[in-house]
């Protein structure tokens, strides 16, 4: 009984194929015909010498001499070149080198959405890649890129990004959106955020927070799209709570992707704690960008000089001195007329910027969350292509807001003087009264909480109104799954009264 030809060396071998040899020849650029010719000639010699065993290399002596007595100098030469299809291509790692594997890439690119057939010849598309070029090993950070390189060629970005995201996040889960952008990482967490913006109970936030990252993980899938969390945890969150509060997180995840940028405007005078609840509504939000107008001023300070436009110079309580004639004495405290007028030319100043952030949000398609004293009801009205949401934060009680002021005073190490703030008090409570008549008449809400919780909630519960005004019956069909969505589903009803 002979033994079958083995190929290879002492430590790894495998029966020779002449398959393999023919597929080498192929690579190189033979046509079929000659590639089974070669192929056969190869294997007949090998048994005629009755060799049991060769190793690569002498198997690719043998091969380059054939293919030059078959096919010519030239193709021989590219045979010579290559990577033959029955030699290793080795895969360094930190843990050592192993032979590179199109069954085992073609998994990984299953992992990316591609059908099993798709994937293996996208795998087998790069190892005849690397054989081409040469290639006897690499590192498994250049098989990546080149992979990626693959899938951009093949399928777009967003194939290669997801391969990316599979590559840097091994073992973890991924959230796909539907706007081709790269995913993301799954994070308990952001989900628990999530809820408890819907005004789920903690407890009940963390509970199906657990259920929903169990589940997932014990799906075979890495990746799993938005909209297959959304429709897991609304199933939980009807269970568990009800469905008025499920629908309300299908509203928010709206908001948190928008068919169009949000730009929510929360204007108020000086001490109603305006930064801490823009900070907190825009954390419940899932809004990264948070923009103050002080800080647009200042930027516009540095590049206009006082004495061009001396009422951006000041402080909008007390921007009516630059009014006052240049040889006429101020007085102590100006009439409601002078105060109002140079609050409103500073605040149509420091609107230029203003705009500018809000187009630049627009032309990004990135929401954001704008806060400041310049934000006058009427002063920055809608915007094609955005979501614009004004609201204005109040402070009703006098003795609350003298509060705030120390309060801040203290936290903030007396950089922002409290007795400044103190002289100027009665002009600040003036031009609140005048802001709360200009929401009134222009219908923006007022959030006049004393808690920067209620506050927010009063906020998020105007975001979610507003946003179902905007949203057009198919944009509702699309991102709520239905068209009609009223507000007594969502528990809006009776905030649907003005605030």
């Amino acid at each position: 009984m002979t033994r079958e030809l083995q190929i290879g060396s002492a430590g790894r071998q495998w029966p020779f194929s002449r398959g393999l040899v023919a597929e080498s020849l192929l690579n190189a650029g033979a046509s079929p015909e000659v590639a089974a010719a070669v192929a056969r000639r190869v294997e007949a010699q090998l048994r005629a010498g009755r060799r049991v065993s060769v190793s690569t290399a002498q198997l690719k002596d043998l091969l380059v001499e054939v293919t030059q007595d078959i096919g010519g100098p030239e193709l021989a030469g590219d045979v010579k070149r290559q990577t033959a299809a029955f030699e290793d291509i080795l895969v360094v790692a930190k843990k050592g080198a192993l032979p590179f594997s199109r069954g085992v890439l073609s998994r990984s690119l299953e992992d990316t959405g591609l059908p099993p057939r798709e994937a293996y010849a996208v795998a087998s598309q790069i190892d005849i890649r690397l054989r081409q070029l040469g290639v006897r090993s690499l590192s498994v950070s250049e098989i990546d890129d080149l992979t990626e390189r693959t899938l951009q060629d093949l399928y777009g970005d967003q194939l290669k990004l997801t391969y990316r995201f599979l590559r840097e996040n091994r073992g973890r889960l991924g959230v796909m959106g539907s706007g081709g952008d790269a995913p993301t990482p799954f994070s308990k967490g952001i989900l628990t955020q999530s809820l408890l913006a819907a005004g789920v109970p903690p407890d009940s936030a963390r509970k199906v927070a657990r259920t929903t990252q169990r589940q997932l993980r014990g799906a075979e899938d890495r990746l799993v799209e938005r909209r297959v969390i959304r429709e897991r945890v609304e199933q939980l969150l009807e269970a568990e709570v009800g469905p008025e509060v499920a629908a309300r997180y299908r509203l928010l995840q709206v908001i948190r992707h928008p068919p169009r940028p949000l730009v929510i405007l929360l204007g108020g005078v000086s001490g109603t704690g305006k930064s801490y609840l823009a900070a907190e509504i825009a954390y419940r939000l899932g809004i990264a960008r948070v923009v103050s107008t002080d800080s647009i001023r200042e930027v516009m300070r540095s590049m206009v000089s006082p004495a061009l436009l001396p009422t951006l110079h000041a402080s909008t309580f007390s921007a009516w001195q630059a009014l006052v004639g240049p040889n006429a004495e101020p007085p102590e405290h100006p009439s409601t007329e002078a105060l109002l007028a140079g609050f409103r030319e500073q605040v149509q100043q420091v609107s230029v910027g203003l705009d500018a952030v809000v187009r630049r949000s627009i032309e990004e398609g990135m929401s954001v969350v704008l806060e400041g004293v310049h934000l006058v009801p009427g002063y920055l009205s809608a915007r094609h292509g955005a979501i614009v949401i004004p609201m204005l934060v109040t402070l009703p009680d006098e003795n609350e807001h003298r509060r705030h002021f120390e309060a801040r005073d203290k936290q903030t190490t007396q950089s922002r003087p409290l007795h400044r703030y103190m002289r100027y008090f009665e002009e600040i409570r003036a031009m609140q009264d005048d802001l709360e008549s200009l929401a009134r008449r222009l219908d923006v809400p007022l959030l006049d909480s004393l808690s920067i919780d209620e506050s927010a909630d009063q906020a998020v519960d105007v975001v979610m109104r507003r946003l179902l005004t905007e949203l057009s019956p198919a944009e509702r069909l699309n991102l709520l799954g239905q068209e009609e969505l009223r507000l007594e589903q969502i528990g809006l009803a009776k905030a649907a009264e003005p605030l």
